[in-house]
């Protein structure tokens, strides 16, 4: 195929898939928005039903109460003009009637709208002697019907769902001779559906929001009203001191939009009349969200095909790059035949650097364990030089018992050499028996071996250990391998103390789950920083020359890991004393049986 056909293909097939690409994502969008909408609308529908219902039942629980107060003798009585009861009693039964009802207020009117007993009389705001012959409601009655309405009271100012009903003159039920009426405050519920964090509100027959879960939406209309019908709310004085500006406008697509364009919010409404109120209630749902899940869903697929195209991609690229191999392919071997000639004479020298190499690492691994035996070795020794010495010195001044006491601590420090030896010839197999090991009899042992350094030193010990209830405390080990790495630690500690004014060396065990946990602090110098990474290394050292060989931490470090456990050193902070702090995590194992007594050895 011509390059001119392949690159015309190649624009044919990328201009179909932008079109499909193109298509796919629109149908997306198209079909994730009619979805979230439907979903928004059915759940729109039923919590219309939920606020409707709740509404409903706010009204009925008073809708009874005018009339059944009507029909009662002292209210009828009241406005027959020959009665003798005072107003105070007819003020004091309303009064107890709206507090046991829960009603705001509870009056009653003459003939001419003129208020003559009220349960709110005793109020600055009381509607005694107010007269209310331009509210529905009292014409309602007049007529002989029960009257409904909402609007905000000309006389207290506070909105509020109006229920009235005639008063018939006694023995004529022809003779209307006044109206109650029963005023409910709807705040209570209004108050719930804020708390609900719903959009929700309530509309009149003109199109007032007369309830609202956001409270700056109240007293506004969703449409536009026409002159007849604002003269007639001025003449029913509905809503007073309330300019009933617009809540918004409708767009093209026949969603709300409240606020200023740009900066608003729009929503899709959702509208349910409420039978003989000719009210309408309307649930609001945020359009945001549902153009916010159509982009998200739009996101993803544009996603989904940005994979294939780049997987597309690469599969173009790795096909091009495996001919561009086959082809690397001859020309490398030929360079390898080149090459292998060159190869064989090098090999022949690196094989000859090699047995040379080899023999130096062979030297050097002699050397690093020749140090690392007799770092170990001299541990035990020195104590053998200490108690042979003290032993001549008590012979001399006649201390027979005394020195034949340092004569058996040298049989056992014998022996802890012999023990060691045997342990480095068991060096090259996998590792020693472990078995139960008293921790706490172990640290004992080599506090007696250094004691006589600790005091020599004038070193302040304290001892943190647990109580008698918790010992023996027992850790998977061995007896001389726990003992090297006791001894290393506090040598290491003791030495660092030498230069201390008042030394202090703080020796720590404690349980911590199923660890036994060893910690170590001196009051020393403590550790710089650059010699913190290298502190376990074999051959390092901070000592003056002929004081170590830098192997004791090396081997408490390889012991420590040999026993599965743990160890960290740090400083101490500087307000808490300072100097060097060694932590040693080791298994515990609490309630275990010694597959052999503990060695006894002891030391004064």
């Amino acid at each position: 195929m011509r390059e001119g056909q392949r690159r015309r293909m190649q624009r044919g097939l990328l201009g179909g898939l932008t079109l499909l690409i193109v298509a796919s994502l629109w149908w997306v969008w198209h079909w994730q928005l009619t979805r979230e909408t439907r979903d928004a609308i059915d759940h729109a529908e039923s919590r219309l039903a939920l606020y409707s219902s709740s509404l409903e039942g706010a009204l009925q629980r008073f809708t009874y109460l005018p009339d059944l107060l009507a029909r009662q003798p002292l209210v009828r009585n009241a406005l027959s003009g020959d009665d003798t009861t005072p107003a105070s009693r007819v003020n004091a039964h309303l009064a107890r009637v709206a507090e046991r009802s829960g009603a705001e207020a509870i009056y009653l009117m003459d003939d001419q709208g003129v208020t003559l007993a009220a349960s709110n009389h005793d109020s600055p705001q009381s509607f005694v002697g107010h007269r209310y012959h331009y509210r529905p409601y009292f014409i309602e009655a007049m007529r002989g019907k029960q009257g409904e309405f909402f609007a905000v009271g000309s006389t207290t100012g506070r909105p509020g769902y109006f229920v009235s009903a005639p008063v018939y003159a006694s023995g004529d039920a022809q003779r209307i001779i006044g109206a109650l009426a029963v005023k409910i405050s709807l705040e209570s519920l209004q108050e719930d559906w804020r708390r609900a964090d719903e959009k929700v509100l309530l509309s009149d027959a003109n199109g007032v929001v007369i309830l609202s879960s956001r409270p700056a939406w109240r007293f506004r209309r969703l449409g536009a009203l026409d002159a007849a019908a604002l003269e007639t709310i001025r003449a029913q004085r509905q809503f007073v001191g309330n300019p009933l500006a617009p809540l918004g406008h409708r767009l093209a697509d026949g969603s709300l939009l409240i606020g200023a364009a740009g900066v608003g919010e729009r929503f899709f409404t959702q509208a349910s009349p409420l039978g003989e109120l000719d009210w309408t209630m309307h649930y609001l749902v945020p359009v945001r969200p549902l153009y916010a899940s159509a982009r998200n869903a739009v996101l993803a697929s544009a996603a989904v095909w940005l994979a294939l195209v780049l997987l597309g991609l690469w599969l173009r690229e790795r096909q091009q790059r495996l001919r561009l191999r086959l082809r690397e392919a001859s020309i490398m071997r030929e360079a390898n035949e080149r090459l292998e000639i060159r190869v064989a004479e090098r090999t022949r020298e690196l094989e000859s650097a090699q047995a040379e190499l080899v023999q130096a690492g062979k030297l050097a691994a002699l050397g690093t364990m020749a140090a690392g035996i007799a770092h170990e070795l001299n541990q035990p020794l020195a104590g053998i030089r200490t108690y042979a010495a003290s032993g001549a010195r008590l012979i001399e001044r006649g201390r027979q018992s005394a020195a034949a006491d340092n004569f058996q601590r040298i049989q056992t420090l014998s022996d802890r050499l012999a023990t060691l030896i045997r342990q480095l010839k068991l060096f090259a197999r996998k590792g020693g028996a472990r078995e139960p090991v008293d921790l706490l009899a172990r640290l004992d042992f080599v506090l007696e071996l250094l004691g006589e350094r600790l005091s020599r030193q004038d070193v302040a010990l304290h001892l943190d250990l647990p109580d008698e209830a918790s010992r023996p405390v027992w850790v998977a080990g061995d007896d001389i391998r726990l003992e090297q790495l006791l001894t290393n630690l506090l040598r290491n500690a003791l030495d660092a103390l030498r230069e201390v004014e008042s030394p202090c060396l703080e020796i720590g065990v404690a349980l911590e789950g199923e660890r036994v946990v060893l910690t170590v602090t001196d009051n020393g110098p403590g550790i710089e920083a650059q010699t913190l990474k290298h502190l376990f290394d074999p051959f390092f050292t901070t000592k003056r020359v002929g004081d170590g060989l830098g192997l004791g931490l090396f081997i408490s470090y390889g012991i420590v890991q040999d026993l599965d456990g743990r160890i960290r050193a740090d400083n101490r902070p500087a307000s808490q004393g300072g100097g060097a702090h060694f932590r040693v995590e080791l298994p515990g194992l609490q309630g275990a049986t010694p597959a052999r007594p503990a060695r006894k050895e002891t030391l004064t």
